[in-house]
């Protein structure tokens, strides 16, 4: 398969769209040479002659040129607005897989910055920006038609031309900066009042409103401030280059009225002389005007660039056939380090955990035990260390052969907006039996069957139809839909009363007896009457591994001599 790593890549593509954007350009370039011909014929002839029928057969085919400029316009404009959806259609698909590709909180953020700078690609695509690029070449055939009115207002044309060339760099030069610094602070802005609706709630019940506020008005102000700036740079650019070309214009007509005063061009040839010069200039006039486009164009595709090429350092493919994974779990000195603090996160886990086997792990907060399970999903990087999955290394196995192989319970239930049975059946086309077989299995079907519309109920991003119990269960029919063989729960019994863990605790016995590799990771105690093997970690490290009544056996002994000492140093 033809991999693309830039968007420049794709330009073979949109050949026959961007020929006939140049070819219908060519032709309203040509028509509108139609103005000044009408011009040259009505003063040079029509005045002189005062024939009516000659007036009227130059005004049809000026007319009929019009028309022919109109349809070449509406056809480079269409032609525009399929390459832009073709554009979309190509890239859409493949920006939203590599926008979610990272297994990071930052993914959802790059797939929909990825969307936004699409549309604004696409958007430039189809404005009067891009067609100045494609008309600013036919200026030469305005400058051509003054040379032949009179070599002294073609080498006008040429100095006028170099002059509005002139103001369309600086302006470049001058904005861009502004404009760059305006659209950081933007992305700034929208991304802090995002991260805050996502904790509305919170920020309500603790009184945080207010202060967020001043935080969030000094993030406002600042890109109040840059966009002021860059608008003003901006208005500032385009009335000065307003201000050059009425003059320039008004110099050519000047120029041209001398001409005409001492007779070397008719009173026609200066009115068309305006006319001409006015359209030379107008390309590069369209450019200042829309040069804010064209530098977020720039910096979308820029992007989009970079977000293509990660797909080169993504991990390869090697091959490896569909495997049916058993479900056997081998940790191997895997070690986590933050990249930007250094901070150790696990110190050489080894670990086994086998089929059918049920592992519970516990430790103070902070020990590391959600890093551990996000190792074990193969969603957390380490920088050292291996994780085989029946004996391949992770790293090796096709995404979606692991995917399927995995249930897992977040401490956060994340419910996505849709239907329940979507949530459950992970937003594949839901299969009713699977579905009702797993929320049976996780001990929220009669729950559901209890609310209004039943497994067609709609969640929305409070998933406020659901307590938080019932939450955590249709998020663990979720992890057991597909019978996975590896399932991993990070407090799975958080939310739940008495009733609710015991009926998860059924569950998680249901499907050890299946050979299903269960990993639990919970501070309460009761979940350790189902569990093999016990896991207890410190600082990131393993303090105590074995058979749980070894492990609990040990710990007990550990408390014992631990209350002698303080016995035996109170009494000394």
């Amino acid at each position: 398969m033809n991999i693309r790593h830039s968007m420049r890549s794709y330009l073979p593509l949109f050949k026959h769209e961007l020929v006939s954007v140049a070819i219908f350009s060519m032709m309203t370039n040509l028509m509108m040479l139609a103005p000044t011909l009408y011009l040259l014929q009505l003063y040079d002839r029509v005045m002189l002659s005062k024939n009516e029928l000659t007036l009227l057969s130059i005004t049809l085919i000026t007319c009929f040129f019009f028309v022919v400029m109109a349809f070449s316009e509406w056809v480079r404009s269409t032609s525009a607005i399929k390459a832009g959806v073709k554009f979309d259609q190509l890239l859409t698909s493949r920006l939203f897989r590599l926008g979610f590709a990272k297994n990071t909180q930052s993914a959802g953020q790059e797939a929909n910055q990825a969307m936004q700078d699409l549309t604004f690609i696409r958007q430039f695509l189809t404005s009067n920006g891009l067609f100045a690029f494609f008309d600013m070449p036919w200026t030469l055939l305005y400058v051509a038609v003054l040379f032949i009115l009179s070599p002294v207002l073609g080498v006008l044309a040429i100095i006028l031309c170099i002059i509005q060339f002139g103001l369309a760099l600086w302006n470049q030069r001058s904005s861009d900066q502004p404009l760059q610094q305006a659209g950081q602070a933007r992305s700034t802005a929208l991304q802090f009042i995002e991260s805050k609706v996502r904790n509305i709630e919170t920020l309500h019940v603790l009184g945080m409103l207010p202060h967020i506020r001043t935080r969030w008005q000094a993030v406002q102000n600042r890109w109040n401030q840059l966009d002021a700036t860059a608008v003003q740079v901006q208005n500032r650019n385009q009335q000065i280059n307003k201000f050059a070309r009425y003059t320039m214009q008004s110099a050519m007509l000047g120029i041209a009225a001398l001409l005409a005063v001492k007779g070397d061009i008719s009173i026609g040839a200066m009115i068309a002389s305006n006319v001409l010069i006015a359209r030379a200039l107008q390309p590069f006039d369209i450019i200042v005007s829309t040069w804010k486009q064209v530098i977020q164009a720039r910096q979308s595709a820029n992007k989009i660039d970079s977000l293509l090429a990660s797909e080169l350092h993504s991990e390869p493919d090697f091959g490896t056939p569909e495997i049916e994974i058993k479900g056997k779990l081998t940790l191997e000195q895997l070690t986590v380090t933050l990249e930007n603090s250094g901070k150790t996160l696990l110190h050489n886990i080894n670990l086994e955990i086998h089929p059918g086997q049920i592992l519970g792990v516990m430790g103070p907060s902070g020990s590391g035990k959600t890093t551990l399970a996000r190792c074990l999903i193969g969603v957390c990087p380490w920088q050292a260390g291996t994780l085989l999955v029946d004996g391949y290394p992770i790293a090796n196995l096709p995404a979606q052969t692991y995917a399927k192989s995995i249930g897992y319970l977040p401490q956060d239930i994340a419910l996505i907006e849709g239907t329940i049975a979507d949530n459950i059946a992970r937003f594949e086309q839901p299969d009713a039996a699977k579905v009702i077989q797993a929320a049976q299995a996780a001990g929220i079907h009669e729950g559901i069957l209890r609310l209004p519309r039943g497994y067609d109920t709609r969640l929305d991003d409070t998933n406020a139809v659901l307590s938080g119990g019932q939450r955590q269960l249709v998020g663990l029919a979720r992890a057991i839909y597909q019978q996975p063989a590896i399932i991993v729960l990070d407090e799975p019994n958080s939310h739940l009363d008495e009733n609710g863990e015991a009926s998860l605790l059924a569950s998680l016995l249901l499907l050890k007896n299946q050979g299903k590799t269960i990993v639990i990771i919970s501070h309460r105690s009761n979940i350790l009457k189902i569990t093999d093997v016990l896991l207890i970690m410190e600082n990131g490290a393993v303090s105590h591994h074995g058979p749980r009544d070894e492990v609990i056996a040990e710990l007990n002994q550990n408390k014992l001599n631990q209350a002698k000492q303080k016995l035996a140093s109170k009494a000394a």
